[in-house]
């Protein structure tokens, strides 16, 4: 099995002056037809993504020295989705691109990095054995209209683009490199391929893929070497930013990850989660590769031009590698639970490989006499024209999208830039504009932002009370005095915290998460100022705090249980917040002891708000009981119900002994409990 043939000649893959100017034509000519109509819109350059701002952040973060970091002072980041698109925006902002002018550059490099992925999809075509299909290079890059919105968006696709261009490009050349520059050829495809995955992450499902197709092209020299040096460096990147990741965030997965997949959800069983990949399966097969390309039947063509580079030997390899990675990255992408909005941006890099391997498609039937170059016109006139029916669609979606973005994300970023008197920090749910337009420092409740390592991202998919909780964390001074959020994203936080102080409303919403963002003064009153002590405690947890539970190694009652709660009630006649969770009827909590308390009896004190009769079996399951060991049997008693709940209340337990490590554990024999705190007190 031969991949292509070996590097093609110079005057197989140029056309000189000529074909540089028709792409360069169709780039920006492509580009102004998305650009002109959306700046109209939005009355300045248009960003149709308010996620294109948080790459501005990222870049502005780096550029004044601080690397990896959303805003300067807020510490290490891992939500930034792309590692590379950042550093290369950085110096124009260093320059002096700031504020929306970014926009202005991220645009331009957005289009000299297109024409740079034509330019290796002709080389390709070049090396398949049909040059003058490099002609076409242009259009298989600009075909399909949902791809062009998130080329010319200023977010990350172009770059990741010209990365996959170079990666496969790169692995074509050192599949059929001569022994003295092969590991240099093989060290150069590891660095594209480590590149594109820093870009978009993705795409790490095509890496194992083209690291075999260059071990294969190396013939009969050792496989091993040719695999680490094509699929070290990308090995390398990943735990290198696993352990980043551990280190400053306390997680593995990127906080995106943590954030945004369906496996991350504590809620939902493994049949749940499921069902709900394979709905994001279904929509993004249904949407983006049968509708976008055209739909039936026209939409077969793509596919049938990369069977005919699978059935060509010279490109089998090669257009193998790509489907797998475009597979491979559709598979990942499915489980994110944000895949199906945003204009299906998430399946880009599916696109651009599929894209890819129908070339190299054309190219294989090009060479197969008149009947293979007339089947290669009919379906590459197929698969390049079908989609243009979606052209005008995507540009007025382009525009709307953009209009929605300046009037809201960059209108209250300009109220709160103005504000009299000034804000010190804003939290927000995921928005780029606001902190980066109105210079303000912020908290992204979401968790995608980071701040000092806390965890966020996890407390946001557990629920709002325990971003809550970590926002109590902080020391008075660090706590936002402003919110800008969606009302509906944030029940009880905004309701409870915050007085409306401005609203901006837009109308024809097409990609904002709602019509209404509203501004609150904060109010953290409700919260602790230090933490709460007790007499007598020798180990306290804050549920629904997870920085205590994960010290206490706490379990919730999760799957369908576990929910987190928030409630404020009275305590020593003053208002207190208190974040908690649901322990359903039959189900179980439990946590373990510090390891430095000494044996002996103890009180578990335990606040709770329930307003209904609880039965609750506690016990304590020694720490050094193996796991095959019978329950011990714990300690039964009834809370019973009241009517008045405007006040915290306590239940007492007394435990004949625990010691450090044993493990403790509060059953709801009968009826749904809540509990919002624990102390072990002697």
């Amino acid at each position: 099995m031969r991949l292509c043939s070996d590097q093609p000649r110079k005057s197989g893959e140029t056309g000189g002056a000529a074909w540089t100017a028709l792409a360069a034509a169709a780039v920006l000519g492509c580009g102004a037809a998305y650009w002109v109509p959306g700046w109209r819109a939005a009355g300045g350059w248009p960003v149709p993504l308010d996620d294109v701002y948080i790459h501005f952040g990222f870049a502005r973060s780096a550029a004044l020295g601080h690397p990896l970091s959303w805003i300067p002072g807020n510490g290490y980041s891992s939500g930034g989705t792309s590692l590379t698109w950042p550093l290369l925006l950085a110096p124009a902002w260093l320059l002096g691109a700031r504020g929306a002018s970014l926009a202005v550059v991220a645009a331009a490099l957005s289009c000299i990095l297109i024409f740079d992925l034509c330019r290796s999809l002709r080389s390709l075509a070049a090396a398949a054995g049909a040059p003058v299909l490099g002609w076409l290079a242009p259009a298989w890059v600009l075909a399909v209209p949902l791809l062009d919105w998130s080329w010319f968006s200023g977010m990350e696709t172009a770059l990741l683009g010209a990365m996959l261009g170079r990666a496969a490009l790169a692995a074509q050349r050192a599949a059929h490199a001569t022994p003295w520059a092969r590991a240099t050829r093989q060290w150069a495809a590891g660095a594209w391929c480590a590149l594109a995955v820093a870009t978009r992450p993705e795409v790490a499902a095509l890496v194992a893929p083209l690291a075999v197709v260059v071990a294969h092209g190396a013939g009969a020299a050792p496989a091993v070497p040719a695999l680490l040096r094509a699929g070290g460096p990308t090995a390398a990147l990943l735990v290198a930013q696993a352990l980043a990741n551990r280190a400053f965030t306390g997680e593995w997965a990127a906080a995106g990850a943590v954030r945004k997949l369906w496996t991350e959800n504590p809620y939902l069983a493994p049949l749940e989660v499921a069902l709900e990949v394979a709905r994001n399966l279904a929509v993004l097969r249904a949407q983006a590769f049968e509708a976008a390309l055209g739909g039936r039947p026209w939409s077969w063509a793509m596919p049938l031009l990369v069977l005919a580079a699978l059935l060509s030997r010279r490109t089998r390899a090669l257009s193998l590698a790509l489907a797998i990675g475009a597979l491979g990255a559709l598979l990942l992408v499915s489980l994110n639970a944000t895949a199906r909005f945003q204009n299906l941006r998430y399946t880009a890099p599916s696109l651009i490989l599929l894209l890819a391997a129908a070339s190299l498609g054309a190219a294989a039937l090009w060479r197969r006499g008149a009947v293979g170059k007339a089947a290669a016109a009919m379906l590459c006139a197929a698969a390049l024209l079908a989609p243009a029916r979606w052209f005008v669609v995507q540009t007025r979606h382009f525009a709307r999208a953009s209009a929605n973005i300046a009037g809201q994300q960059v209108e209250v970023a300009r109220r709160l830039a103005h504000a009299e008197p000034a804000y010190h920090r804003v939290l927000v749910g995921d928005a780029g504009a606001i902190p980066y337009l109105s210079g303000l420092s912020a908290i992204d409740g979401l968790g995608l932002g980071g701040y000092h390592g806390m965890p966020f991202a996890r407390a946001s998919v557990h629920g709002v009370a325990a971003v809550v909780e970590l926002l109590e964390r902080l020391p008075a001074g660090e706590r936002p005095d402003v919110m800008a959020l969606y009302p509906s994203w944030w029940p009880g936080l905004a309701d409870v915290f915050g007085r409306p102080v401005d609203r901006v409303r837009i109308t024809d919403n097409v990609i904002c998460a709602a019509d209404e963002k509203v501004v609150y003064l904060a109010d953290w009153t409700a919260l602790e100022t230090e933490p709460e002590r007790r007499a007598g405690a020798v180990d306290a947890l804050d549920i629904a705090d997870l920085v205590s539970e994960r010290a206490h190694d706490y379990w919730p009652p999760v799957p369908h249980g576990g929910w987190v709660v928030g409630a404020e009630r009275r305590l020593a006649g003053a208002p207190r917040f208190d974040g908690g969770r649901v322990v359903p009827e039959g189900r179980a909590e439990s946590f373990r002891v510090e390891s430095g308390v000494e044996s002996g009896p103890a009180t578990l004190v335990v606040r709770t708000d329930v307003d209904v009769d609880v039965e609750l079996e506690v016990a304590v399951v020694p720490g050094d009981a193996p796991a095959s060991a019978p329950e011990t049997p714990g300690q039964r008693l009834v809370v019973p119900g009241r009517d008045d709940v405007a006040e915290w209340r306590e239940v007492s337990v007394p435990l004949a002994r625990v010691r450090g490590g044993d493990r403790v554990e509060v059953r709801a024999r009968r009826g749904a409990w809540r509990s919002f705190q624990m102390w072990l007190v002697r």
